[in-house]
């Protein structure tokens, strides 16, 4: 009776710790030079946004994860799902994280061949973005490149270093390609009680908290790519998820119903 009843307790303590995926993407690939394959994310639940050019697209790339390129200054190229009532519920009364991995491209490969290789540019990495907006909350954080090529991520208020090891950027054209030179994973973490998301990525970046910009325009939405079209980006994305995490006294009054019907049925 002591081993099952510490038995129930360690389920119970699992439980605690539980999260929910509620939107995610998932190539279905490692992040690894010369890896084909990755997973359309139209199969798994996104829309795609672009225009009808050949540097506005979305493909599966030869570095491990779906290419997405916007070279044109004129359209956008993004993925969207939309998130209904009671996700937009969770989200404001329960803790949540958004983690991504990606890598920003050297090149913008065209979907009718070749590509512009140029891309190690300032100028030219400006509307790589993740933007989560639900109730009156958004967060719009802007992937870029400095003067090095090193990665660089832009929350509207700050602009927080990401690599320094001098041009990160991945290749899929010209001489030597493919080559992964950094994937990146980043976490966006919500804590309700404070009411505030933190920023940390997997090189040992801990960026702190992240501006909160209110509600963004088009509603209650999850969006990766580059999302207007008054800019430019390259970039590979190898996964997503944004998952709730439930309050704890919640999950506590599931296990404890849990032992009562096991106790019932004993």
């Amino acid at each position: 009776m002591i081993a099952k009843s510490l038995t129930i307790l360690v389920f119970t303590s699992g439980l605690v710790s539980a999260t929910t995926s509620i939107i995610s993407y998932n190539s279905g690939v490692s992040p690894t030079a010369g890896t084909t394959g990755a997973a359309d994310p139209i199969t798994q639940g996104w829309s795609f946004f672009g225009g009808n050019n050949n540097f506005a697209s979305g493909l599966d790339s030869t570095i491990g994860g779906w290419r997405i390129t916007d070279g044109s200054s004129s359209a956008a190229a993004f993925y969207q799902q939309t998130l209904n009532t009671a996700q937009v519920n969770d989200m404001t009364t329960n803790d949540w994280v958004v983690t991504w991995t990606n890598t920003l491209n050297h090149d913008a490969v065209s979907t009718a061949g070749g590509g512009v290789d140029d891309y190690y540019n300032t100028s030219r990495q400006t509307n790589n973005q993740l933007w989560l907006s639900f109730a009156s909350n958004g967060y719009l954080l802007t992937h870029g490149v400095d003067a090095n090529g090193d990665f660089t991520l832009s929350d509207g208020t700050n602009i927080f270093t990401i690599t320094t090891a001098n041009n990160q950027m991945s290749e899929e054209i010209g001489s030597g390609s493919p080559l992964v030179k950094q994937y990146v994973t980043y976490t966006l973490s919500y804590d309700a009680g404070l009411n505030q998301a933190t920023l940390t990525d997997n090189l040992g970046g801990s960026h702190g908290v992240i501006a909160n910009s209110g509600a963004l325009a088009g509603g209650d939405r999850l969006i990766w790519g580059a999302t207007t079209g008054a800019g430019q980006g390259s970039t590979t994305w190898n996964s997503l998820d944004l998952s709730v995490i439930p309050e704890p006294s919640a999950l506590i009054f599931g296990s404890l119903s849990l032992i009562l019907l096991l106790c019932r049925r004993r």
